[in-house]
């Protein structure tokens, strides 16, 4: 399963589409929030939840299944939603939040911890977003951050 995570895009289309555009073959497309687009507006064929600054409706949380678990998405502008102990609450796979503009990868217990950093607005220095690819047969996560 090959997964593309993107956040925090602030209603800028030309990096979003680029990167669309460039990885045509997953099988997720998950927005972390804050794409701050209406809903007509959001390229296909984005999952979005939503963020601090989103004012259209869209999920706070998003429970996608995959073989080896959930993997549970949602904007993380809570700070609780970033703590260990709220992670393992969530009993997913993988975890994915936004909000901080910061590329993150660790782990939490078993479960694989992600956030994407920022297309459109870094605050780790680069435009970034992320790639997780899950072998089907063992479940063993391979991830890389992709910069613009």
């Amino acid at each position: 399963m090959k997964i593309l995570v993107v956040s925090d895009t602030h209603g800028d289309l030309t990096f979003l589409n680029e990167v669309l555009r460039k990885n045509p073959s997953m099988d997720l497309y998950i927005h972390c929030g804050d794409i701050c687009l209406a809903p007509y507006e959001v390229p296909s064929p984005l999952a979005v939840v939503k963020g601090n600054c989103d004012y259209f409706e869209y999920p706070r949380k998003l429970d996608l299944p995959s073989g080896f678990g959930n993997i549970h998405v949602e904007h993380g502008d809570y700070y609780l939603a970033r703590t260990d102990e709220y992670i393992k609450n969530q009993k997913c796979f993988i975890y994915l939040f936004g909000h901080t503009h910061s590329k993150k990868a660790y782990r939490v217990g078993e479960t694989y911890v992600f956030n994407p950093g920022s297309l459109t607005r870094p605050r780790d220095g680069s435009p970034s977003y992320l790639i997780i690819e899950i072998n089907d047969e063992s479940g063993e996560i391979k991830y890389e951050f992709k910069l613009i």
